[in-house]
């Protein structure tokens, strides 16, 4: 990397970034917070084994690992798509791109690289590199390969070539080797731990509010303080989606607040009736987390991009960004959760169902962040929850519609009940109606058609290229008779468990 820190000709101003990029140490001095970690790989460093392919997240191409020190002060890698990812976001990181992984005086081949010559998994070559990225993601994880496991951490990476058959096989060979390779991941990891330490608390990291033309905040409290100063910021967080703001609409984020240094809001806490999630916490983070306590949430959450995307989006940009189809807000909505805003003068708190008043309008003022999520944990074992997305490819995509539907026993004999669906309206929202039908006429002779059809009384949903008004009306009453029959069928099973008992 000599060679990129030569040719600069500025001299290094006191504020500055520094991370390593695969053996190098990288400092930048006030960098473009809108210049995209791919762009510098590529343009700046000559390192153009990383390729563009979309631009926003969805082919994999891209994909390189970043490092980054956890709680416990360990090392955790994590595949993210390098065309969403701005250069602010990498700092204290350990940036790994493909032309990391060989090593020795004459560039001998990773074992993931060396598998995938072996098993004939590249054609034109042109998406390998993100795929050995991936693959490489997984050696770097320390655990046995399963095949649902590699299929899963391949949603992101689109290949036309070879087809995946030779790339799984290729995995599967690298996971027969894990024995002979742990001790080398456990010297790796060790020795970037160290360094990333010393890197944290070096004494050249200024406080961000003397960055220009962005900020990097290390504290909530710090936060508060440049949100009141700076009301016209951009927020971003994982930039799943701030960058294709950059990448496909050109537009000037700058001041922007990268939040991704903030180790309060990425916290995740159980207590004992609720998860307290922060709003810097990841899909990948919900998906490690939630499923305990609501499976039908673990394939759910898989459905949401590919494992880059996982990785890099949270849960507080899924909802702040107010989008109708947001993959988690019905969920959210449908478990009853709460979600505090702060900002300097204090905190308020507000039911999520409540945050989205009408299409592009938040509840949530230009000082305010979102702070975190209180999501409430059942007390009893019997409740029922059921989630669908629906979209035109089962990973990896948009949804055209997305229900959640919540349902909790009373003793009363009346079930405590969230319908929410998501793609059906301007934003997320309960189909109230519904509900009070259900409840309504839970006991009645031919129930089911009565129910589903009062759907039409809470929305009125757009045409657009996923699907049209009637489809989508379609699709909802199909996802709550889907629903209602797994509800049937649980009632039925609990009426004879009651006879045999």
């Amino acid at each position: 990397m000599g060679h990129y820190q030569k040719s600069r000709k500025k001299k290094l101003a006191e504020m500055s970034i520094k991370f390593y990029l695969n053996n190098d140490l990288i400092t930048l001095s006030e960098p473009d917070p809108m210049v995209t970690l791919l762009d510098f790989l590529r343009l700046d460093c000559k390192l153009t084994g990383t390729k563009e392919g979309c631009a926003e997240g969805d082919c994999g191409a891209c994909t390189i690992l970043i490092g980054s020190l956890n709680k416990e002060k360990k090392i955790d890698y994590k595949t993210a798509n390098s065309c969403i990812m701005f250069l602010p976001s990498i700092a204290n990181s350990h940036v790994i791109s493909v032309e990391g992984l060989s090593s020795g005086p004459s560039g001998e081949l990773h074992p993931v690289q060396e598998s995938m010559v072996q098993e004939s998994g590249a054609q034109c070559g042109f998406c390998t590199p993100g795929f050995i990225m991936s693959l490489y993601g997984l050696w770097m994880k320390g655990s046995n390969l399963s095949k649902q496991e590699i299929i899963d951490s391949l949603q992101g990476n689109l290949c036309r070539c070879t087809g995946y058959g030779p790339i799984i096989e290729a995995a599967l060979k690298i996971g027969q080797q894990k024995g002979a390779i742990g001790n080398e991941q456990a010297r790796y990891k060790g020795q970037w731990e160290t360094k990333l330490k010393q890197l944290s608390v070096s004494k050249n990291q200024k406080e961000a509010s003397l960055h220009k033309t962005f900020f990097l905040p290390k504290s909530v409290t710090e936060l508060r303080s440049i949100l009141a100063n700076n009301k016209g910021a951009t927020m971003v967080a994982g930039s799943t989606d701030v960058g294709l703001w950059v990448n496909k609409d050109f537009k000037n984020i700058t001041p922007a607040i990268f939040l991704g240094k903030i180790k309060e809001l990425k916290a995740v806490k159980i207590q004992k009736n609720r998860v307290i999630i922060g709003s810097m916490a990841t899909y990948s983070d919900l998906q490690n987390v939630l499923p305990q306590y609501f499976p039908a949430l673990g394939q759910y959450i898989n459905q949401i991009g590919g494992d880059q995307i996982r990785n890099m989006g949270t849960i507080g940009g899924n909802i702040a960004n107010g989008s109708p189809i947001g993959d988690l807000a019905p969920v959210l909505i449908a478990l009853g959760t709460k979600m505090t805003l702060s900002s300097i003068v204090g905190s308020r708190k507000i039911d999520v169902e409540a945050f989205f008043k009408s299409y592009g309008c938040q509840d949530i003022k230009s000082d305010e962040f979102i702070l975190n999520f209180e999501i409430p944990i059942p007390n009893r074992n019997d409740i029922l929850l059921k989630v669908y997305k629906v979209s035109k490819r089962r990973y990896e995509d948009i949804s055209t519609v997305s229900a959640a539907f919540y349902l909790q026993p009373n003793e009363n004999g009346i079930p405590k009940v969230r319908f929410s669906f998501g793609g059906m309206a301007g934003i997320p929202k309960r189909a109230l109606t519904l509900e009070k039908v259900f409840i309504e006429k839970l006991n009645s002779i031919d129930q089911n058609d009565i129910i589903m059809n009062s759907i039409t009384s809470d929305f009125e949903p757009l045409t657009d290229c996923r699907g049209s008004s009637s489809f989508r009306l379609k699709l909802a009453q199909n996802l709550f008779k889907k629903f209602f029959l797994f509800f049937d069928r649980r009632m039925e099973f609990d009426i004879e468990r009651e006879k045999v008992l």
